[in-house]
Formats: structure tokens, sequence, C-alpha cells
């Protein structure tokens, strides 16, 4: 899914580039004192050690080759461990979930690995799982937009093993209606402890404020998972689990010639599909008319206060402007210093931090900043987002603000780089996205090169005054002068209570009778 968040309070990711373990020891061991009360620098732990040199960041070779029947194979060799870490992606996601069961996809990936067809027979879900164990990993499935993944993590001598596994798996899942049920009566659980999250309940109606009917707009709900019959998710199986529709990541220690074998060995009996692809609805984004919407939910001690603003999409050609786009995003939300922390948690103490995240799809994307606050602070706390937000249009990021931010998504980045999943992630990310591999080797140059001048230009074409839209979810009755305020200055506002929400209708509220 293409969902990132970014929590006030990260560690500044520069140090990882710069710290150099050599530097934190005495310059010469030898000569370093070994008594208490004869510290020289090197022994002072109340500061931290000096900042080494930049290194570069440097992505392994990726090795791209496709089977003769469509299916996608990404190798990228990465000696020093004899760890491989194996992903299958498949291009099916929430994205092709119809409106009234939302929740088909993600419903799938959950029944995957619990029980297939191995060797002519079917095996459970414990079997299953004692066997990934046996093998020193364990088998994660899942499912976001636009992808279902099926991956795990193994020593080199596993791998074929592993890989005979999740073949069977991904292409032959029994799909058991006990399993179905019991996997439903566990979600609707999760749902319904979700019901009393004011952030929870924020973010579902922030989803829908914004992308509206479109296929980017289904909320799960108990009612659209009551209606997941086996037939549902038998019939995506069949026509969106293919071969020219699946990615195979092998990461780790093999070469390039083992993992395409290891590709042939597995998947290369699978038959091209003759069934027709599956038919994805529209994602442009079709925003409610509120630009405000306050949701009283009785009770809670807190209130969650989320303001949404336009971003990049995935679609443009010209990468410049996804990499401006991450670095204006950073600016407001990328660390514990960034604008919007500075101004809500650090000045005024009016939160424990604020959290800003992206999606990204190729016909929109969605920005958003969150918070949870005392309900007395609601309209203080919602201002100073928007504010902020509109303030960047105005202020660029000064030249240390920007550096700092810019080495945030570096590090970050980087981070990733240091491990066979981390490698897989953003090989996969790329592909369900359908992102060229190749701007992996030019993301940090093409970071650094962003400046203030055209940070400021895209708030500027982004976030205007007409385009945010504000969402505040608590408990009305706490402090209903503060909510008061909130719906007065929008005349948009609309006020309802948590009990009447209800996104089976395409809107937000039953329609009326």
């Amino acid at each position: 899914m293409m969902r990132r968040r970014d929590l006030a309070g990260a560690l500044p990711a520069l140090a990882l580039l710069a710290a150099s373990a050599a530097q934190a020891q005495p310059a010469n061991p030898a000569s370093a004192p070994a008594g208490l009360g004869s510290a020289t620098d090197a022994d002072d732990f109340s500061r931290p050690p000096p900042a080494g040199a930049p290194r570069p960041v440097t992505v392994p070779p990726l090795h791209e080759s496709r089977l003769p029947n469509g299916l996608s194979v990404v190798v990228a060799p990465r000696q020093g461990l004899p760890l491989v870490s194996a992903w299958l992606l498949v291009r099916v996601g929430a994205e092709t979930d119809p409106l009234d069961r939302a929740g088909r996809a993600d419903m799938l990936a959950g029944l995957l690995t619990q029980g297939a067809r191995r060797q002519g027979r079917a095996v459970s879900a414990p079997e299953i799982a004692r066997e990934a164990e046996a093998m020193g990993g364990s088998l994660d499935a899942g499912s976001g937009w636009r992808s279902t993944s099926l991956g795990m993590t193994v020593t080199t001598p596993r791998v074929d093993a592993a890989l005979s596994l999740m073949s069977d798996v991904l292409r032959q899942p029994t799909l058991a209606a006990d399993e179905l049920e019991r996997l439903r009566v566990q979600a609707i659980d999760n749902l319904r402890v979700s019901d009393s999250d004011p952030g929870s309940i924020a973010s579902r109606v922030a989803r829908r404020l914004y992308w509206g009917t479109s296929a980017y707009g289904s909320v799960t709900t108990a009612d659209t998972l009551g209606r997941l019959r086996r037939d549902d998710l038998v019939a995506l199986h069949r026509q969106g689990f293919r071969p020219d529709e699946t990615l195979l990541v092998l990461a780790g220690d093999l070469t390039p010639e083992r993992g395409q074998a290891l590709a042939r060995q597995h998947f290369g009996g699978w038959r091209a599909s003759r069934i027709a692809p599956l038919q994805r609805r529209d994602g442009t984004p079709a925003p409610l008319a509120p630009r405000t919407v306050l949701v009283d939910l009785p009770g809670v001690g807190q209130s969650s206060v989320l303001v949404l603003a336009p971003y990049s999409s995935l679609a443009p050609k010209d990468v410049t402007e996804l990499r401006i786009a991450q670095v204006a995003n950073a600016v407001l939300g990328g660390g514990y210093s960034a604008r919007l922390n500075q101004e809500v948690r650090i000045k005024r103490g009016l939160s424990y931090g604020v959290g800003t995240g992206v999606e990204q799809q190729p016909e929109g994307g969605v920005w958003d900043a969150s918070a949870q606050t005392d309900h007395r602070n609601v309209a203080q706390v919602a201002q100073l987002l928007r504010e902020q937000v509109l303030a960047l249009a105005g202020n660029p990021p000064t030249a240390d603000e920007l550096a700092a931010r810019q080495a945030t998504l570096v590090g970050s980045f980087a981070r990733r780089l240091d491990t066979n999943a981390g490698i897989a992630s953003l090989i996969t990310a790329r592909w369900a996205t359908g992102r060229p591999l190749s701007e992996l080797n030019r993301f940090v140059e093409e970071i650094l090169a962003v400046t203030p001048a055209q940070v400021q230009a895209f708030a500027g074409r982004r976030w205007t005054e007409g385009a945010l839209r504000t969402v505040v979810v608590g408990d009305f009755s706490a402090a209903p002068e503060a909510f008061d305020q909130l719906a007065k200055a929008d005349p948009t506002a609309l006020r309802l209570k948590a009990s009447e929400l209800d996104f089976g209708s395409g809107g937000l509220q039953a329609p009326k009778r």
C-alpha cells in the first residue's frame, strides 16, 4: 500500500550515514587512560561522538527478467550473511473490492496461509506454520492498495524449500469456508475495537471525505465483511492471481543465475491465464462537499484532529515532482523538529506529537497531518495545522531546514538498504506502483537536488485554503464551545454522531428516507 506515515520524534537519519564506529573509539587505544578521572573526549559519554564523513548510499545491482508465462523476477544479490528474503507480489489490492464488499482482497490475503494443497493433499494452517518455522522463518501475507504480498526470510540453504511452500500457498490456497468464518469474526471484532478509537474513526472518515466513491474511497465495515462469501474469494483468486500480474523478488545471498533458476523451477509451470484481467474501478479523487467533518464520540479521553490536502500522484513522468512532494512533506512532518511538531508540541504543548502521512495512487494523492489533543484544544490545533500547511507557500524552508529534512529522507532510504527485507520492500513498492526500478539509483541525488523555491512553488500549487479538509473526532459534551467554534468557522461543516456514520452509502451517512 502506498501509505506512509512520518512520526515526529524519529531520530535524524543523518546519524546513520555519518556515524563511524571507529571514531567512537579512542584515536590511539594504546595510550588511552585506564582509570576513572582521566577521561579524554572519547570517554566523555555526556556528548554524542563526532560525526564521521558521509558514506555513499549504494543500491545493489538489480537483475530483472521475465519467465515465458509472464511472471516478473528481480534478483538482488547481497553478500555478507547467508540469508535470502523471498517475496511474491500480485497486483490485486483493495482497489478491486466492490464498494459493498470492501475488505475482500484483505480477507483473501489472510486466508492464503490458512490452508493450501501441497503434493496432492490439503494441508492446514498449523501444518503450514510448522513447515515455515522449521525453516527458521515465518510466512507473512498481507494486502494493500494494488497488491497482495507473501514472503519470508530464510537461510540460504532453505530458500529452495521456502519457494516450494510459497508457490503452493499462493497458487493453491484451499480458502476453506470455516477459515473464512473465523477470520471474519476476528476482523469484525477488530473493527469494533477501532470504533472506540477517535484516530481510527478520523482516518476512515478522511478516506471517504477525500476519495469519495472512487476505488480508493472504500471503507471496510462489519456489513461489507458480512456480505463476503467463499465464492467471492475464489473468483478473485482465479481472476487476479496470474503469472503475468506477479513479481518474485529474491534479495540476499544468491547469484542472479541461481535466483532465475529457482524462479523457473517453482513458477515456470504456472500456466498463463486465459481469463480476462480484473476490471479496476476509477480511482480519481471525488471529494465530498463538506470541508469540515465533526464526529461526536462520547466518552473518549482525547480528540483526534486531522487535516487533509492534495498531494502528488504516481503519474508524473517527471520524477522531480515526486521528490519535491516528498521534501515538502518532510519539512512539515519529517521529524521531531519539523514545522508542525514545533508549533503544536514544542512551542505550545498541545499534543504529544504530530504525524504526517501520504498516499499516492496513479490517479491522485493525498497528504494528511494528525494529532491527538485535549477536547478543549481542538479548534486551536486544527487552526495551527492549517496555518502551517498554507504558510509553506509564503515561507520556504531555510537552507539549514531543508538540509535537515533531506538528510532525514536519505537516511530513511539508506536504512532500508541495510537488510534484505528492506531491499525487497523497495523493489516491490516500485513494481506495485508501476515506477521503474532504475529510480532507486537516482533517489538520493534527486532528493538532494530539491530547492527551497521548488518546495514553495509546490505548496502554492497544491495547498490552498479551498483544497484543505478537516476531520475532528471527539466528545462534544466535554468542550462544546471548541466544537462550536470549528463548526462556525466553516459553513460547509458537517456535524454527526459516530453512531450515524455509514460508509456503505457512498457518503458518510445513510440517505435519509
